[in-house]
Formats: C-alpha cells, sequence, structure tokens
C-alpha cells in the first residue's frame, strides 16, 4: 500500500468511527445554556484531550494494554456501559450522570471556590473531559482504530501517518462542530427534544452493540 492510499485509508476509517456528524447533537445539547467563548473553550479542550489519548495509543497502545493486562474487548466494554448511562440519561431527560460532585465537596470554602472557579461556572458541568473527548472523540472504536491501523503502515511509518489523519480528523471535527448551533437552531425546542430522544435511542444500541463486540470474544474464549 502507498504512503497516499494508507493516509485516505486512515482519514477514512477515523472519519467513520469519530462521526463528527453524529457529535453534532450531543456538542450542542451539552453546551446549550454556554456562550460562544465558553463553547469554543469546552471544545478545544475536548479536541486536545481527544488527540494526547490517541497519540499514546497510536504510540504504545499494545504496551500500554499490555501492561495493565487491558484487552481492546474491555474497552469495548466499557465503552458501552458509559454510552449506555448516556444514552438513557437522554432518552429519559434526566441530568447527566457525569456529574463528578466537585462542587459539593469545595462548596463550604467559598473562598477556594471562587479562586478555582473564578466565572463561577459549574465545574460538574464541563463536558470537555466527559462525555466529549472521552468516549465520544477519543473511544474504543478510534482507539481500537489507531492501534490496527499503525502496524499497517508502509516503510515503518505508521507512526506520523496515523497522527497526521488524527489531527486532520479533530481539526475537522473541530469546524464542525462550531458550527453546530446554526443547524440546529432552524430546528427549534420541539426538533431538539425529538433529536435528543432519537439520538439516545441510538447511543443506547451503539451501546449494547459495543458490550456485544467487547463480550463475544470472551464468552468464546472460555469456551474454548
Amino acid at each position: 500500500m502507498s504512503t497516499t492510499a494508507f493516509l485516505i485509508l486512515s482519514f477514512s476509517s477515523l472519519f467513520a468511527v469519530i462521526d463528527p456528524l453524529g457529535v453534532i447533537p450531543f456538542f450542542s445539547g451539552l453546551t446549550s445554556e454556554m456562550d460562544r467563548r465558553q463553547k469554543r473553550r469546552v471544545l478545544v479542550k475536548s479536541l486536545i484531550t481527544a488527540f494526547l489519548v490517541l497519540v499514546v495509543f497510536t504510540m504504545a497502545g499494545h504496551q500500554v494494554l499490555h501492561v495493565f493486562g487491558i484487552t481492546v474487548d474491555a474497552f469495548r466494554i466499557a465503552g458501552g456501559v458509559i454510552f449506555f448511562g448516556i444514552g438513557l440519561d437522554m432518552l429519559q431527560s434526566k441530568p447527566r450522570r457525569w456529574r463528578t460532585g466537585i462542587k459539593k465537596a469545595v462548596a463550604a470554602d467559598k473562598e477556594t471556590y471562587a479562586e478555582e472557579f473564578p466565572d463561577e461556572s459549574d465545574p460538574d458541568d464541563d463536558p470537555s473531559i466527559t462525555p466529549l473527548a472521552i468516549p465520544m472523540l477519543a473511544g474504543p472504536g478510534s482507539i481500537t482504530t489507531v492501534m490496527v491501523l499503525t502496524p499497517q503502515a508502509p516503510d515503518h511509518l505508521g507512526i506520523p501517518l496515523v497522527l497526521s489523519a488524527v489531527a486532520a480528523i479533530l481539526v475537522l471535527t473541530g469546524a464542525i462542530l462550531m458550527g453546530a448551533d446554526a443547524v440546529l437552531n432552524r430546528l427549534g425546542a420541539t426538533g431538539m427534544k425529538v433529536i435528543e430522544k432519537l439520538m439516545g435511542l441510538l447511543v443506547t444500541v451503539i451501546a449494547v452493540q459495543l458490550m456485544i463486540d467487547g463480550i463475544t470474544p470472551v464468552i468464546s474464549g472460555l469456551i474454548r
């Protein structure tokens, strides 16, 4: 395979797995109460985090899994559990369950809280790391993809070529998500609610499929 062909394969594979268009409803919903500056900050933070995660697994993914005794199937199962919780919350219109309780832990000390969070925003509401960066952008699918693609590259150029594709996809994703509201605002509140329910259903189905994909090899191995 030529270098150009490998780059095209990497880009198309990562685009399909990360699915920037599919992230639009999630990003818009998660940042609906933020102004444009806050949205940009959340987006940049999530893109940088996702890139760093994918860099680690591109360069040393198999070594990391081997050291901790973790399998790719375990990533699929864990990602499925996370996605299922997110999808269930969306279907039931409940507050997101990734809240950490940080605000409660520092609420007793108002000076500390003001110093740590000068913009007075709720730290529990920051979706940049979870679920945007992990697992939506850097999830089981994209992690598995970079780990599988890297050894297939020509002339031992797997790491730089795959990372180039990752960077290009994330830049494209950032551009798409920054214009997400322009599209979704046309739908109105009712349209957003319908999309939230549909996407919640889709996320739960994806979660179940991820868990099936992760559990099936484990069961097959036990049977053998």
